[in-house]
């Protein structure tokens, strides 16, 4: 039986001036090497819930919280950030808000530098994270100064380099090129089965990280409406058709293939280059067959 990585149990949270609620009653269990994809529309309580493991919510956002999390097998409430940050890391969907440091290599030594690890650790720590994300190019550049992927692979370096067991990222993919996304989606895949850390990754772009995740949770005004392994969330009558993934041709497909999944079959007005596409639409066949 795997071990469980976070545990949530009737989580609720209402921010300082807000007549509505943005977690209402949340009860979920992640297991340690999960490749969580946290999904929802605009204001569903994504972000709000991602704080919440990472302790910001409620120890820097006022409000009213309620219910419990448990952080490997620490409750958040009882735990400073500081503790939880070399449990948790996490990446803003906006690199910018977290790089501050002249060079890259300073960024990714400044969080090391901040719990007081030697100096020697410090240095070695930092090349394994320049060599694992293929910084070497860029280490002495100002993170301001580089390209959006770049920057986000900065910001997951930093955030990976006090060997989190969990990684938490904010639709870290929102603003970046398919190719570049598929880059850091492929690490991130990397990180989950190489190092076996326990990813929850925020997106709505499902044709980009589908056939990394394992599960996915569906989050709708607050509230967990699906959680459970790929196939069973998006065959779910309770998981929308506007979220599942964007890829032409695939209602012409599924039509032939998989006869009695009709709700698949829904013809979707937005296109993309295939090329683009990381996800076809065999694989995406072979995910609800189950042979994934």
């Amino acid at each position: 039986m795997a071990n469980k990585a976070i545990s949530l149990n009737r989580v609720t949270f209402k921010y300082k001036n807000s007549d509505e609620f943005a977690l209402k009653n949340v009860s979920l269990d992640i297991n340690e090497g999960d490749f969580l994809l946290l999904v929802g529309f605009s204001g569903s309580g994504k972000s709000t819930l991602l704080k919440t493991i990472n302790g910001l919510i409620p120890h820097f956002y006022s409000g009213t919280f309620g219910g419990t999390i448990s952080v490997l097998g620490e409750d958040i409430a009882e735990t400073n950030t500081a503790q939880l940050a070399q449990k948790v890391g996490f990446v803003f969907q906006n690199p910018e808000n977290q790089l501050s440091n002249l060079t890259v290599e300073r960024e990714i030594a400044f969080p090391m530098e901040n719990f007081g690890l030697p100096r020697e650790e410090i240095r070695n720590r930092v090349e394994e994270m320049i060599e694992l994300f293929n910084l070497e190019q860029i280490r002495n550049q100002s993170p301001f100064a580089i390209s959006g992927g770049e920057q986000q692979l900065t910001a997951i370096a930093a955030a990976f380099v006090l060997d989190p067991k969990i990684l938490i990222l904010d639709e870290v993919t929102a603003h970046l090129s398919p190719k570049i996304a598929n880059i850091i989606l492929n690490k991130l895949a990397e990180l989950n089965t190489k190092y076996n850390k326990t990813i929850i990754l925020s997106e709505h772009r499902l044709d980009r990280c589908l056939k990394y995740t394992k599960k996915i949770a569906y989050l709708e005004k607050g509230m967990l409406k699906v959680f459970g392994n790929t196939r069973d969330v998006l065959l779910s009558k309770n998981y929308p058709e506007e979220l599942l993934p964007k890829i032409p041709g695939l209602y012409l497909r599924l039509s032939k293939e998989i006869d009695t999944f009709k709700k698949l079959t829904v013809n979707y007005r937005e296109q993309f280059k295939e090329s683009e596409l990381p996800l076809t639409v065999t694989d995406f066949i072979q995910i609800i067959k189950g042979d994934k």
